[in-house]
């Protein structure tokens, strides 16, 4: 029986517009530093993700700042998951009622994101959805697909009591899939690719499905 959902954030439940970004560090470099770092830190948060267990921000700004050759301090890092908070988001259809119902059901949500804590904690409160959550579970425990942030996000229950639904396969499904749980492939696009496990196209569906 399932007693709790965990849910991915971005990409699954809103799409925030991260142009916020780019002001925010072109307001805190030289010109010069700016667009050198600009152009590669997308890319190289992919490769931290990967080859780093958590998210840490010590360990994230000495990464950026030798990978760029631009000094990204500790400082900056907190000042980004601050200045992401502010970012503008539009929440998925469905989201309210799937998550109001699963509650109804007595089914615990909560979230586990590739991003900071605090940052998704005022993302989640500032479109008026924290009351639904049980708890939001960030990277400083382990990036996906690592199995230990999986485990995590159980909380008191077995992994056969859990779902995750989200919009990575690599991410969220094989990982969830890897550390025993069940999940839900959501592709508001449709499918991309076959697979074996369910999947919804809109989120409203997992009302038939519970």
């Amino acid at each position: 029986m399932t007693k709790r959902f965990i849910w991915d954030f971005d990409g699954t439940i809103v799409d925030g517009d991260f142009s916020l970004e780019e002001k925010l560090f072109k307001d805190n470099l030289s010109e010069e530093d700016f667009l050198r770092f600009n152009e590669k830190w997308p890319m190289l948060l992919s490769v931290y993700e990967k080859e780093f267990p958590r998210y840490d921000r010590r360990m994230l700004s000495e990464f950026l700042s030798t990978s760029t050759g631009v000094n990204i301090s500790k400082e900056l890092i907190d000042e980004w998951s601050r200045y992401m908070i502010n970012v503008n988001e539009t929440i998925h259809p469905g989201a309210f009622e799937v998550l109001d119902y699963l509650q109804s059901k007595g089914i615990e949500n909560v979230i586990y994101s590739n991003a900071f804590t605090d940052t998704q904690i005022g993302r989640v409160k500032k479109i008026g959805l924290d009351s639904y959550f049980k708890e939001i579970i960030g990277a400083e425990v382990a990036v996906k697909p690592n199995s230990l942030g999986f485990i995590a996000a159980c909380g008191s229950y077995s992994p056969r009591e859990c779902v995750v639904i989200g919009n990575d396969y690599e991410k969220d499904i094989l990982g969830a899939k890897k550390a025993g749980l069940d999940a839900i492939y959501y592709c508001p696009k449709g499918l991309d690719k076959k697979v074996d496990i369910p999947s919804v196209k809109r989120l409203i569906k997992i009302k038939e499905m519970y």
